[in-house]
């Protein structure tokens, strides 16, 4: 029987097709994303290359549900995300998100710890529409503190950016040496 947390190989072929060489078995994007939502981590394997294609099929899966399922992002967070790309802080945007969905997460465990306390195993059922509800109800103030936080600290990583720009663009002019965004503002 295979170990919990084992990484599961897919190897992906030419003809885009995939195979799970845990079961031996040709699969689909929605087979990946319910090996995923199962708890299971998955490492996707170009055959002929043998270049790790994890990253793109996450990626393929994510987009297929927002455009065909319930959106999770809004338009202003992905104008947002896309901004960040090409920054100097850029590297330290997804530790920053990871942070944030990981408690959101602990915070939805302790929730249904919670129900299943006070309720017992048998109503984690009703716990799970108890969040559901709470979600529907909070996702205005949740979704309006998100973006408060999020815009706040981009704030704070563009005047970072531009105070450590500026000492720079100082420091080259004290040694003569011209700064090439000197060139841009006309200078």
């Amino acid at each position: 029987m295979k170990k919990k947390f084992e990484t599961r190989i897919i190897k992906k072929y030419q003809n885009r097709r995939l195979y799970d060489t845990a079961t031996s078995t040709y699969i689909i994007l929605d087979d990946i994303k319910q090996i995923i939502v199962d708890g299971e981590l998955v490492k996707v394997i170009d055959v002929k290359t043998e270049k790790e294609l994890t990253r793109s099929v996450l990626l393929q899966i994510i987009l297929e549900e927002e455009v065909n399922g319930v959106p999770m992002f809004s338009n202003d967070f992905l104008f947002q995300i896309i901004r960040f790309y090409g920054k100097a802080f850029q590297p330290s945007v997804s530790p920053f998100l990871e942070q944030g969905v990981d408690l959101f997460r602990k915070m939805q465990k302790q929730f249904y710890e919670q129900i299943r306390d006070v309720y017992g195993k048998d109503k984690l059922s009703s716990g799970v529409e108890l969040w559901k509800d709470f979600i529907q109800q909070q996702t205005p103030q949740i979704e309006s503190s998100l973006k408060e936080y999020v815009e706040n600290s981009t704030n704070v990583f563009l005047k970072m950016q531009e105070h450590l720009q500026n000492q720079t663009e100082n420091i080259f002019s004290y040694m003569q040496i011209p700064f090439s965004s000197d060139k841009k503002k006309g200078k």
